[in-house]
């Protein structure tokens, strides 16, 4: 591991001025690992090959450090999950992990964990200088920045997160934190490394990215574009800024760009995610500066296993096959995500996995001793794995575990009507916000119909938010479940911040899903629409029944149209049904026919 050198600046003894020759410092960077120890593909990734190419590549130039730009941890696969990461921690430190930003997934568990146990645990500098407590930037245990020592160069690291982290994680865990602009604490951070510390260059490790994908002159312009989030650190990151290694999109480029005053193209690089690649960075140092940078993105595939790691690995794997294997309960079918044309999950569309969950929140806390719910809402982004039906129906607790990663608690709260139409207007995100729209789901009983046309904050309309078959009363006073995530206003549900009378079981959303697979398996999910848009045949309408005349819907939601178990288009099933009614009625005429020939016969 690179040493970080603090001492010498501490006693005021000036660092060695850089040598005339010039010297080649390699960065490899990786960036949203998650936990995955185990490979993520077939081949690719995973933590014993991840830490034997490191081991390969540092050997080829031992003049290297290692960054990481954030979301070690958080939303992991069980294996890291059922043992709070500790064995990814335990990774990042044998591979030699010199120093990375913070992600808003360090926070899933609040700022004390992440500052009493993970920056201890993982032995490695956490960085964060747009994160702040009153006036004081990067507070506990995080740091602005670091300098590395390597041979005789000196290189400073910057770290920063995004300024969407208070609505990605629980705001109850960050109360007292800001989230700063991060192109201006990164300026200035990387300023006074210059001037102060004498660095030959600067890092900066950012918890943020494009949404763009590639390295091609259209993509990198993308990339750039300083009208996204990101795009306003690369066009605004000062010349002191060298390379910028991001994250949190998940997605991969490698860009150069012209900087003037700088001496060099400024690289900009993004792995994807899960350790499936690292940034590789070359760095040429002369005379206290960088005089030329290349980079690229390596696929983790083909390089030997750590023979360390891979036994961690199986250490791991091991303890948590012992506590995720014990059986739950039974499904009789799929329980999935919405899903968009492409397959990729969609959080923009209702799906009967939100709604699903939301029923065995309201379960749990329905009885008045339990908070006396009526209601309860999901957020999309807390879901991160599908229920999909063995052939014996099985679930077991990892499968639950995988669903519902975060452990969030349950609250129950008063909300007025205004406040419960307010939340589903919040659905459509504010602008800036990484999704347009977030659709929660909701418990059965209550259904609502919208104009997706509307205008923003009365696109719901108001007569035709049901519960229980009747229109809510918007000065009337219910009892709603939502987890403690949305409970604190996460994912810009305000509204839901909001409330009275809070009441807490005690229980997590993943002790509640094991119980309810337990008490009620085999379990078969309700696929009915809860959500209907203006027009659409089955919506329920103010006074009972349904526009199309036939009486579902009702505001209950029980005789709707159904949600697609499969990820399928709600319409193709529509379509797919008529079919088969058609040909169903072609048989049975067919057959009659058939019937009156053998008569006469």
């Amino acid at each position: 591991m690179a040493t970080v050198a603090t001492t010498l600046v501490v006693l005021g003894v000036a660092p060695s001025p850089a040598q005339a020759a010039a010297t080649e410092v390699q960065i490899l960077g990786f960036n949203d690992f998650h936990g995955r120890l185990e490979a993520p593909s077939a081949g690719v990734g995973g933590a014993a090959q991840m830490a034997g190419m490191i081991k390969q590549l540092k050997a080829a130039n031992d003049k290297t450090v290692v960054l990481s730009a954030g979301d070690n941890i958080g939303a992991s696969p069980f294996i890291s999950l059922v043992q709070k990461d500790e064995p990814t921690l335990d990774f990042l430190k044998m591979i030699g992990l010199d120093a990375s930003s913070i992600g808003n997934h360090e926070l899933d568990r609040g700022f004390d964990d992440l500052n009493d146990r993970v920056i201890p645990r993982g032995g490695f500098p956490y960085l964060a200088a747009n994160v702040y407590r009153g006036s004081e930037p990067a507070p506990g245990r995080l740091e602005e920045s670091t300098v590395l020592t390597v041979g005789d160069v000196r290189i400073g690291v910057v770290g920063a997160v995004t300024v969407e982290t208070p609505s990605l994680v629980s705001p109850a865990g960050i109360r007292g934190l800001q989230f700063k602009d991060p192109t201006t604490e990164a300026n200035r951070v990387a300023a006074k490394l210059k001037a102060d510390d004498k660095v030959d260059a600067v890092v900066l490790l950012v918890h943020e990215g494009s949404e763009t994908s590639g390295t091609d002159t259209t993509a990198c312009t993308g990339v750039a574009n300083p009208a996204t989030p990101f795009g306003k650190i690369v066009t605004g990151a000062s010349a002191n800024i060298n390379v910028i290694i991001s994250a949190h999109t998940h997605v991969s480029y490698k860009c150069a760009y012209d900087v003037p005053n700088l001496g060099h193209k400024r690289l900009v690089m993004q792995t994807g995610r899960y350790g499936d690649a690292l940034d590789q960075v070359k760095l040429t140092i002369a005379g206290g500066k960088v005089t030329a940078a290349e980079g690229a993105v390596l696929p983790i595939k083909g390089y030997p296993e750590d023979p360390a790691v891979a036994k961690l690995v199986a250490d791991a794997k091991a303890e948590a096959d012992i506590q995720g294997k014990v059986k739950i309960g039974e499904i009789t079918a799929d329980i999935k995500r919405a899903v968009a044309a492409d397959g990729a999950e969609d959080r923009g569309n209702e799906s009967v996995l939100g709604n699903f969950i939301a029923d065995v929140q309201l379960e749990a806390t329905k009885a008045n001793n339990r908070g006396g719910a009526q209601i309860a809402f999901m957020n999309p982004g807390g879901l991160r794995a599908d229920l999909v039906k063995r052939p014996d129906g099985s679930v077991t607790f990892a499968d639950a575990a995988a669903v519902q990663p975060f452990a969030n608690d349950l609250i129950t709260r008063s909300y007025t009507g205004k406040q419960i139409k307010a939340a589903l207007e919040q659905q459509w995100q504010p602008a800036g916000a990484s999704r347009p729209f977030l659709h929660l789901g909701v418990s059965k009983g209550f259904s609502y119909v919208y104009d997706p046309n509307g205008p923003a904050g009365n696109r719901v309309i108001a007569d035709r938010i049901f519960l229980d078959g009747k229109v809510i009363d918007l000065n009337g006073t219910y009892r709603v479940t939502v987890n403690s995530f949305l409970a604190s206003g996460g994912d810009n549900f305000t509204a839901l911040g909001d409330g009275s009378d809070s009441f807490a079981t005690g229980d997590n959303d993943l002790t509640v899903l094991v119980d309810y697979f337990q008490a009620k398996s085999p379990v078969t999910a309700d696929t009915v629409e809860r959500a209907y848009t203006v027009g659409q045949p089955g919506a329920p309408v103010a006074g009972g029944g349904s526009n199309d005349g036939t009486g579902n819907g009702g505001g209950a939601g029980d005789d709707g149209p159904g949600l697609p178990i499969t990820g399928a288009n709600t319409a193709t099933i529509v379509v797919a049904g008529v079919i088969l009614l058609i040909v169903g009625i072609v048989a049975i005429l067919s057959a009659r026919r058939r019937r009156i020939r053998l008569t006469v016969e």
